[in-house]
């Protein structure tokens, strides 16, 4: 029965061709972008106003620090040691020189003699670092005399011990930075 209520429908016109001639073309409003794309634009700009808040804002990084300068700051230990080595013990005398020269070798020659024996500093001489410290030897072994002797040392001892570590010191002269070479031209 279905078969012959569709043979009885009357057929469909041809179909025209779109746009119809008979209709005046429609223009439409373009298609706005999708909500996706203003999202990301608005964190994007959120993003670059906070790195240029960040980057006006931030705390400045602190200056280079101030250079080592190991001579200078034994010179400065010895010569102020020197004006209170009276009224001190010998002992402590010959304790603070050594100390104070140890932190030298460790600062400017890189000898962890804060943490060695006097033997252990000064038994090796095969580098040029090594020789240089060399010459301190008879020094240490004074102020190991002066610090570890049972018999009692004088002031008049200390205050040689103190003049002798100064000379030293002086001879070693601070450390001179390299002036760069030029290259020399050769004609």
């Amino acid at each position: 029965m279905t078969r012959f209520l569709l043979a009885q429908a009357p057929a469909a016109p041809p179909p025209q061709p779109l746009p119809h001639p008979d209709l005046p073309e429609v223009f439409l409003p373009p298609v706005p972008p999708p909500l996706w794309i203003y999202v990301v634009a608005l964190v994007a700009l959120v993003a670059l106003l906070s790195l240029v808040l960040w980057l006006l804002l931030r705390p400045r990084q602190p200056g280079l620090p101030e250079p080592k300068r190991p001579w200078k700051n034994a010179m400065q230990a010895l010569k102020t040691l020197s004006s209170k080595a009276r009224s001190l013990p010998p002992s402590e005398v010959s304790a603070q020189v050594s100390e104070i020269l140890r932190l030298y070798f460790m600062a400017r020659y890189r000898i962890p003699a804060p943490f060695r024996t006097t033997q252990e500093i000064f038994q090796e001489s095969g580098t040029p670092l090594q020789q240089r410290v060399h010459k301190y030897a008879a020094l240490a072994s004074l102020w190991d005399q002066l610090s570890f002797a049972p018999v009692p040392a004088s002031e008049e001892e200390s205050m040689e011990l103190l003049a002798k570590a100064i000379t030293a010191l002086e001879e070693d002269g601070p450390a001179q930075p390299a002036e760069p070479q030029l290259p020399s031209r050769s004609e």
